[in-house]
């Protein structure tokens, strides 16, 4: 770990993670995290970043396992809203934030609030230290309630023995009460406040985020984000599914920005465009506010008596857990939230596919294939030409061995692929031709026009700020830099990859490039270097030199 006092706003991140990637959109963040205290009176000292490694790190599977096995026991009989089981679950919840002095968020400051049916959400709060902010409040939140020894309604079988209801959805609250614990653990409380909202009665019909909407402990304007999470226990290679990133303009970077902090192992993340009404983001998100749901699937034990805690991945609950805190604080810390993107609640599979559909694969510009072993031994010989094409009309023939293309000596397949993709229209080819002692010229006009980067992109308005890749030319400069289609190019130069500043990158910005972009959730940096004929010809004199005995 860096001295924290050699850190400032621009490579904080540097400091705790070294690598990690400085984006504008983080940098706000970071901007607003430093602005949390470590001495109450002195509101200008930054947090450390040994406090917030601290709480990130105090999230721990012990601690997990233990309250998901307390809440997924026998001894509460599948939680079952209103019920004695759903009652003692509330108890344990109760007891848990009055150890961590998490303070009661209901009426008259009280954990409950009662609806029908004896059902109860436990409502408890972190009240935001910043003047101008404390009053909006982000919610955090994940449903207590289970089904009980299960119904023909709502079982997959078989019914009368207790749904455990480990991933749905002990997991979820177990974290929600980690996190209640970490953030307390802080020097001091967030600029806004933190509802942690524990809601009952979700598997009757999400009807404790719909109580609280009708009835809501802090008036609704003030609310202003909700991250919530259900079944989130069986992190799988596939990774964890983040709904709602299209509510709000810009919601998958903020998030990625998140991801891509935690120390590493990062989590792979699939951002859906689905919205569907299965758990209590979705009342918040049909009132207009935005809302986030992480889930790792669902699975054979869904819904049945065989969701027990043994079989949980807590090394990955403990990655969502902190990726959750990681989150909350960066949506209580930063300048200013996303607005609600009303568009996203009428978007279709159809306009999923219109800005993220790939283009088709450019037409060869040459059109001929070779022998994959004789290339490990760098000889390029013809064993297939593409009727019609380039190579056709040129008068290459099955068995010619190129020698040289466009001026430059072929001795490297890999390095004549990114020769073919950036070379002139016309050039001209020499090869040596079966029965003839000498080399043969040949003149080629190729398809299209040369490539200086070899991107396409859309560009998207849920996703400000960037570009979807839509085409990365294969053995083109940016290919060789290893972007790949669907990636979101976030910079290109150290500026924002605007539609117009990319464009310019495409055409004039001098290489090489530094582009930062997203995958997955992941945020990384590459370099987009020139792929020129004086390149390739350097390349090839080093590894000559590199063979001499």
């Amino acid at each position: 770990m860096r001295n924290p006092t050699h850190c400032n706003a621009a490579s904080f991140w540097s400091c705790l993670i070294p690598g990690y990637p400085v984006t504008r959109s983080t940098s706000a963040f970071l901007l607003g995290l430093l602005s949390l205290v470590a001495n109450a009176a002195d509101e200008t000292t930054p947090l450390a970043d040994r406090d917030l490694v601290a709480a990130v790190e105090s999230i721990l599977v012990e601690d997990l396992k233990t309250h998901i096995s307390t809440l997924a026991s026998d001894a509460l009989q599948g939680r079952e809203a209103g019920t004695t089981g759903g009652h003692a679950a509330s108890a344990y919840l109760m007891q848990q934030l009055r150890r961590h002095g998490v303070t009661p968020a209901a009426a008259d400051q009280q954990f409950v609030q009662e609806f029908s049916g004896g059902m109860r959400n436990i409502l408890a709060s972190v009240p935001g230290h910043d003047a101008q902010r404390r009053d909006e409040v982000v919610i955090i939140s994940a449903h207590f309630d289970h089904v009980g020894f299960g119904t023909p309604r709502n079982s997959r079988g078989p019914i009368g023995y207790v749904h455990n209801g480990a991933d749905d959805n002990a997991s979820g609250v177990a974290v929600l009460l980690e996190i209640a614990e970490a953030v307390r653990k802080l020097p001091r409380p967030p600029r806004r406040t933190l509802l942690f909202a524990f809601w009952d009665g979700e598997e009757k019909g999400l009807l404790g985020s719909k109580h609280w909407l009708s009835a809501p402990t802090r008036p609704l304007s003030q609310v202003k984000f909700v991250i919530n999470a259900d079944m989130i226990g069986r992190l799988r290679p596939e990774g964890v599914e983040v709904t709602g990133t299209r509510a709000a303009y810009g919601l998958r970077q903020f998030v990625a920005d998140a991801n891509s902090a935690m120390i590493a192992p990062r989590l792979r993340i699939d951002f859906t465009w689905d919205m569907r009404a299965d758990s209590d983001h979705h009342p918040f998100f049909a009132a207009g506010i935005p809302a986030l749901m992480l889930h790792t699937g669902k699975h054979d034990d869904y819904h049945r008596p065989s969701d027990d805690a043994d079989k949980l991945n807590y090394e990955g609950t403990q990655q969502l857990a902190r990726l959750m805190l990681l989150l909350a604080l960066q949506t209580a810390e930063t300048d200013e939230l996303p607005a609600f993107r009303i568009k996203s609640r009428g978007e279709t599979k159809d306009q999923q596919r219109l800005i993220e559909q790939p283009l088709p694969s450019p037409a060869p510009r040459l059109g001929i294939t070779w022998n994959s072993q004789l290339a490990e031994q760098r000889i390029v010989e013809i064993i297939q030409i593409t009727p019609q094409s380039p190579a056709a009309a040129a008068g290459f023939r099955i068995g010619d061995r190129l020698e040289q293309f466009a001026g430059h000596t072929v001795s490297d397949a890999v390095d004549f692929r990114s020769l073919v993709v950036i070379a002139d229209r016309n050039v001209t080819a020499t090869v040596q031709r079966p029965g003839r002692s000498e080399p043969l010229g040949l003149s080629v006009r190729l398809t299209g026009e040369p490539t200086r980067l070899g991107l396409t992109w859309r560009i998207d308005d849920a996703e400000p700020d960037s570009v979807i890749l839509t085409q990365v030319i294969p053995h083109s400069p940016a290919a060789l830099a290893g972007l790949k289609v669907l990636d979101r190019v976030h910079t290109v130069g150290g500026q924002t990859a605007t539609n117009e500043h990319t464009s310019r990158a495409a055409t004039s910005l001098p290489l090489p490039i530094i582009v930062t972009f997203e995958r997955d959730g992941v945020i990384s940096t590459t370099s987009i270097t020139p792929v020129t004929p004086t390149a390739i010809a350097v390349k090839q004199d080093r590894a000559a030199i590199n063979e001499r005995p």
